[in-house]
């Protein structure tokens, strides 16, 4: 069985893995994802609440705390996407590639890089959406969209590399 994918990632592929890495690896991705404005907002909502039910708007240093704190709050995911985006832009001649999987391993070419990686260099494997990852590092992975494959069925392609690397693919939602 062989597969091939050219890649030629998106701003949305690239923040689709940006969000999946932080739900995955890190303790406080949800603050820094488009879901993490929805918390920040009832975060917002109740520390609200909480200066009304104190009384304490009477208290000059409370209120500057509670503004800045807020603004904060309020901006941080909105930053952050602001930062993710540019980074895609800098970095968007990075992120195309040329992959064949073979039984034999993965043979992989970009226009700054070609190599072999062994079926053993995976760690950890993951579907999610419309997108394959196959984590190299911790923090480094390789995206492959499912609209990319140029050959071999999508569909086959995350039992095939559970098989070949003896890994679990973890299918997220």
């Amino acid at each position: 069985m062989e597969f091939e994918v050219k890649t030629n990632l998106t701003q949305k592929d690239f923040l689709a893995f940006y969000e999946l890495h932080q739900r995955l690896h890190t303790r406080y991705g949800l603050l820094f994802s488009r879901g993490g404005c929805m918390i920040a907002m009832m975060l917002a909502v109740v520390l609200t609440v909480m200066m009304f039910a104190l009384h304490l708007w009477g208290s000059g240093a409370a209120l500057v705390l509670y503004i800045i704190f807020m603004l904060l709050l309020i901006a941080l995911p909105a930053v952050n996407l602001w930062l993710l985006q540019r980074l895609y832009k800098a970095n968007s001649d990075l992120l195309r590639g040329e992959y064949r999987f073979d039984d034999k391993g993965d043979w992989t070419q970009t226009e700054h890089m070609q190599g072999i990686y062994t079926w053993y260099a995976f760690g950890e494997l993951v579907h999610s959406g419309r997108r394959y990852y196959l984590y190299v590092e911790k923090d480094r992975a390789i995206v492959l969209p499912e609209r990319s494959f140029t050959r071999g069925d999508p569909a086959a392609f995350g039992p095939y590399i559970a098989e070949k690397t003896g890994l679990q693919m973890k299918d997220i939602k």
